[in-house]
């Protein structure tokens, strides 16, 4: 049995829960809203995003974090983010998505957020995407891609922001800082 320490206790606690997102303008997010409603039991946890650093916790502040974000960005100039067919991660993962026509600048982005923050690569074959619908039974995954696909266009839009997120305690997930893009680099 381990020995509590109210010391590790303490350092516990100071660690913060964050993501980096980039949100989908509101006109994509309000063109799939109705299909996450209906297919993603958390859908209303956070708006319509491509996930950069997956949920990690972290005991550096928020401005060493920031300073990190935007030293990454700042050496990155964004690319058009174009979204095109439906895909899945079935049956490894229980996830239906939009998926992202192959992006460099998004690829990029993943592996220096994550060595730059330390944080060990979850996936080695990084897949940026938009959730639509998870945990559907294997059996209803290819009649809920094809409900959906018939209403999907193919997109794309220029992101503008990064966000770092965390999740309040209804498991909302909040921006805490958002780092503008610059587009002119």
């Amino acid at each position: 049995m381990s020995k509590f320490s109210f010391e590790d206790e303490f350092i516990n606690r100071r660690k913060t829960e964050y993501a980096i997102i980039t949100y989908l303008p509101v006109n994509l997010d309000q063109c799939i809203y109705p299909f996450r409603k209906k297919y993603d039991p958390v859908y209303n946890q956070v708006a319509s995003h491509i996930t950069l650093v997956f949920p990690f916790f972290s005991d550096r502040t928020l401005d060493e974090i920031s300073a990190i974000i935007n030293s990454v960005i700042s050496s990155h100039k964004p690319q058009k983010i174009e979204l095109e067919s439906i895909a899945d991660f079935y049956p490894k993962t229980p996830v239906i998505y939009w998926a992202i026509k192959e992006n460099n600048y998004l690829r990029e982005l993943y592996i220096d957020l994550y060595a730059r923050l330390g944080i060990p690569i979850p996936h080695k074959n990084f897949v940026p995407h938009v959730t639509l619908a998870r945990e559907i039974s294997t059996h209803r995954v290819e009649t809920v891609k094809d409900a959906i696909a018939s209403y999907l266009p193919k997109e794309s839009y220029q992101p503008t922001a990064i966000d770092l997120v965390t999740p309040l305690a209804n498991f909302k997930w909040v921006s805490v800082r958002t780092f503008s893009l610059d587009t002119d680099v």
